[in-house]
Parts: structure tokens; sequence; C-alpha cells
């Protein structure tokens, strides 16, 4: 038997500043589909922010809560879609499941910072 030299527990936000990547993510992923619907429909341009947007409909949401909390405060109405929906700004949970992707790389390239150092 070999003896235990350490133990790492999951403590999401304590060894890694996943809230940051977390804000990140969704702040990159609203501003595009925001500057889609300036695009497409002309609506005017208001950036996600961290502050009035991450903390107040996104943080500590089940992710397609967040993307509706989110939309109705800009009063933007989507149709809720399905799990399975690609990644896309069709429906709610279409932009819910854009957002998994892009989480995955910011928390890459956390990770090669952290161990890079």
């Amino acid at each position: 038997m070999y003896p235990i030299e350490s133990v790492i527990f999951d403590l999401d936000g304590v060894i890694t500043k996943t809230a940051v990547v977390h804000s990140a993510a969704w702040k990159e992923m609203f501003d595009e589909y925001l500057h889609y619907r300036t695009d497409t429909l002309g609506e005017p341009f208001v950036e996600f922010s961290h502050e009035t947007d991450y903390i107040k409909y996104v943080d500590g949401k089940p992710r397609y809560k967040g993307v509706a909390d989110f939309l109705t405060s800009r009063n933007i109405v989507l149709p809720y879609g399905s799990p399975e929906d690609a990644p896309g700004f069709d429906t709610v949970c279409a932009l819910g499941n854009k957002i998994i992707s892009l989480m995955k790389l910011l928390k890459k390239m956390v990770w090669n910072s952290m161990t890079q150092q």
C-alpha cells in the first residue's frame, strides 16, 4: 500500500479564479450575440457587463436560466428550444450551449498561464 502524499479537493473558485473565467466567457458570448442583433436588427449595442449583468442575471444559476434571465432583462424574446440545440443564436438553449466551448477555451488558457509561470 502506498502512503497518501497529497489530496486536492474540488474547490471551485479557490484554486483558480473560475468566476473571472466564467464572467469573461459569458461576456464574449453575449457581446457576440448583441452585436449580431445590432447587425441584423439594427438594435443599439449595449455590452454585457460583469457588474450589472453577470452578477445579477447569470452567476450561480443553471445555464439556460441565466441566458433566459439576461435576455428578459434586455427585453429580448427567443424560443426556449431544446438542450439538444446546436450552439448558436436562435434559442435560449442554443445560446446556453454556445457558452460551453467558450468556457472550455478560456479555462484552458487560464490553466496554461498558471502552469507556465
